[in-house]
């Protein structure tokens, strides 16, 4: 866990005030978790976005400029532009902005959301047209290590659910 001055400030879980777009059915509370795990769904064409998000800057060495800061992660988009071209496109409203859950490692949060995006086939599965991908993820991230925390219970079931959805 990153300790900053500034992460002391979260001594609860977030209002859904407090969260910018996102909506969540876990607590989030920056102070005692690395990032989330969250999921965008395109409500007219049913189609989702993976992603991954640090609520705090890090970098290799503590004196990089910003580390130990929050990060933008209230106004975060994701980082594919095909989603972000459609956010444009389309606006904020017909987009939901879930966050699955929330990790307190490195290693746990990049780790889960390969094991989401592999299990939901994310490159693979396609609209019933057969042609649209289903999903605006384009890669799967490397996994180098063995993470110390493992996938929660919360993960699994929502990776069930969204199949389900479609």
């Amino acid at each position: 866990m990153i300790t900053s001055e500034s992460k002391g400030k979260y001594t609860k879980p977030l209002l859904k005030n407090e969260m910018g777009h996102w909506t969540s059915k876990v607590k989030v509370n920056p102070s005692e978790a690395f990032g989330f795990l969250y999921c965008i769904q395109n409500k007219s064409s049913n189609q989702f976005y993976w992603g991954k998000k640090q609520f705090w800057r890090v970098g290799k060495k503590a004196s990089a400029k910003g580390h130990g800061k929050e990060s933008l992660w209230r106004t975060y988009i994701g980082s594919s532009t095909h989603l972000q071209s459609d956010i444009k496109t389309l606006g904020y409203d017909s987009f939901n902005f879930e966050i699955v859950d929330v990790y307190k490692t490195k290693g746990g949060l990049y780790y889960s959301e390969a094991y989401s995006q592999m299990v939901s086939e994310c490159l693979t599965e396609r609209l019933p047209d057969g042609k649209t991908p289903r999903f605006y993820n384009r890669v799967i991230g490397q996994v180098r290590f063995i993470p110390k925390e493992a996938i929660t219970e919360t993960t699994k079931k929502y990776i069930k659910a969204i199949k389900k959805r479609y």
